[in-house]
């Protein structure tokens, strides 16, 4: 479901993308947004083993991510999509370790501040 972002969700996720001072690498499949700033690389497929210098990690929620997530210690900003995603990402908000939204309510200012939180306040 990923794969069948809009472009203007895309647009909105690479603007905020955008806007945070670390590099970022984006899983994503589609028409490359307009608004992709040179921070964000795309590839079809990343390795989801954590890389030491992972800051956040962005994710649906799928049960995999998260205990890779959990295992590295990297916080999380979560955009649940469907089934038990939302209810994951709730423990996790409730354990400390993740900022939750909605993807289909959220905007790039949002999108920023979970990032901003996740990055500078990672307990």
């Amino acid at each position: 479901m990923v794969n069948n972002l809009t472009m203007n969700r895309a647009n909105m996720i690479a603007s905020a993308l955008g806007q945070i001072p670390q590099k970022v690498i984006w899983r994503y499949s589609g028409k490359t947004p307009e608004t992709l700033a040179p921070n964000t690389k795309l590839y079809d497929w990343i390795p989801q083993n954590g890389h030491p210098k992972t800051k956040a990690f962005i994710t649906h929620g799928g049960t995999n991510g998260l205990y890779e997530a959990i295992y590295h210690g990297v916080p999380m900003v979560g955009l649940p999509l469907f089934a038990y995603q939302p209810d994951n990402l709730v423990h996790m908000k409730t354990k400390g370790a993740a900022v939750f939204l909605d993807i289909n309510d959220m905007t790039s200012k949002d999108l920023v501040e979970a990032l901003k939180t996740v990055i500078n306040n990672p307990t």
